[in-house]
């Protein structure tokens, strides 16, 4: 069943003119979906049939760099601290006074952590895929995605998407599945603009992002992670899980880093727990 979406922008004090689509009851709790690296709001396409549209107002973002949100000025280096600024605004933005649920992927988790540990009472719950964390203080991370970073700068945005293709899915996975995933990840990071590519990679890695405070984070949380997952491995949720103030619950879906396209049920039934979670 399809989902019909409204396509919306808002210019945040940044500058950034953020794109956002919008579908559900606009009078409803705010539940928030934040795409990962190479990602955008149509990521999470698939997952809108199961998600609450009947009670919620459901928002896709585009970080600035990515979608239809284009960078704001090339001299202005992005960060992770501006997307959680971008957030805040475009929260501020629709005068919500409810509490907000976050589903993120990956980079979009890393701003969902932030975020909901700098605004604990507001966030009511988070949906997490593919988790992540800064890596900064990890030399062999860093050199990683520094040099992903001068690759497409140097070589442009499809060197990325074919390496997305290998680290995103598993390799030797001949599943009909996987080989959706690679052309959904190499389209998708194909769309990416090559300098907003780059310089989220170096956020990521730069010696100024941090972890936030994962102990203030007391709402409910669910983490996904794919049992074949190289770049967040299932590990990583377990160990962020019990770093958390709150309740939080693993589950393990079929595939690699991409979740929605490898296991969109189980997902989806995933994801579900999260609001049963929220209702107890």
């Amino acid at each position: 069943m399809a989902i019909a979406t409204s396509s919306n922008y808002l210019t945040t004090k940044n500058g950034t003119k953020t794109h956002y689509t919008r579908c559900g009851r606009d009078t409803g709790p705010l539940l928030i979906l934040l795409h990962g690296l190479g990602g955008s709001s149509h990521t999470f396409t698939p997952l809108l049939p199961y998600l609450p549209v009947a009670t919620h107002d459901i928002l896709s973002v585009d970080f600035e760099g990515f979608g239809a949100t284009p960078l704001t000025k090339r001299k202005i280096a992005l960060s992770i601290d501006r997307y959680v600024d971008d957030l805040e605004a475009l929260i501020t933005h629709l005068e919500s006074t409810g509490d907000i649920i976050i589903i993120g992927h990956s980079l979009g988790s890393i701003v969902a952590l932030k975020y909901a540990a700098k605004h604990p009472k507001q966030v009511k719950g988070l949906g997490l895929l593919g988790v992540g964390r800064s890596a900064s203080h990890i030399p062999a991370a860093r050199e990683r995605m520094l040099g992903l970073a001068a690759k497409v700068r140097n070589e442009g945005i499809e060197a990325a998407a074919e390496l997305a293709t290998q680290t995103n899915v598993p390799p030797g996975d001949p599943t009909e599945s996987a080989k959706f995933a690679r052309a959904e990840v190499r389209k998708a990071v194909s769309s990416s603009d090559p300098e907003g590519y780059a310089q989220i990679c170096e956020a990521m890695v730069n010696l100024d992002h941090k972890d936030p405070n994962y102990r203030s984070i007391t709402c409910s949380v669910v983490f996904v992670t794919g049992r074949d997952d190289t770049l967040s491995p299932p590990l990583r949720a377990k160990e962020l899980a019990s770093l958390l103030g709150g309740r939080s619950t693993v589950h393990l879906v079929q595939g690699g880093h991409q979740p929605i396209m490898s296991d969109l049920q189980g997902t989806a039934k995933a994801i579900s727990e999260l609001f049963c979670q929220i209702k107890r």
